[in-house]
């Protein structure tokens, strides 16, 4: 029992160490950033302004912010490259749902399905931060987490 113990703390390990795989990011442009999802989605914006996401750039220090490091992708939305003027600062809206840019335009064109947000995203969307590689991770339940996502207090 052991030994399985130690193999299991091993592997860990290594694939904690191991390089994350790049994810093609949309491009620039399609981003529209939260502020523009407030309009139509004003109670959503709210419950999410008074979470850990919409403050998330606040919990990194100088040198976690920067662009190359490891940290920064976890706590903006879209390419780290873009903090430069602080518009995908936090974890917004489009880091679960998609970009926004065509959803906008197709709302905005009286499209039934509006561009390709996803409504509900898939668990491994929510799952890739808040892990064994973070420095200050403690433990996270998306089957207990994911209820609380977007709850409106009335």
């Amino acid at each position: 029992m052991r030994h399985v113990w130690r193999l299991v703390c091993a592997a860990a390990m290594v694939l904690t160490m191991m390089p994350r795989t790049a994810v093609a990011q949309p491009a620039t442009d399609d981003y529209v950033w939260a502020a523009a999802c407030k309009d139509c989605h004003a109670a959503e914006y709210t419950a999410w302004e008074n979470t850990k996401h919409a403050h998330a750039i606040n919990r990194l220090s100088g040198s976690e912010k920067e662009a190359d490091g490891k940290c920064i992708g976890c706590h903006v939305t879209g390419a780290p490259s873009l903090l430069a003027d602080e518009s995908n600062a936090n974890v917004q809206c489009e880091s679960c749902h998609g970009p926004g840019k065509a959803h906008i335009a197709a709302a905005a064109g009286g499209a039934a399905k509006t561009g390709s947000i996803v409504r509900k995203p898939a668990e491994s969307v929510c799952v890739d931060c808040p892990s064994e590689k973070s420095p200050h991770f403690k433990f996270f339940s998306y089957a207990a987490m994911s209820g609380l996502v977007h709850v409106v207090q009335k």
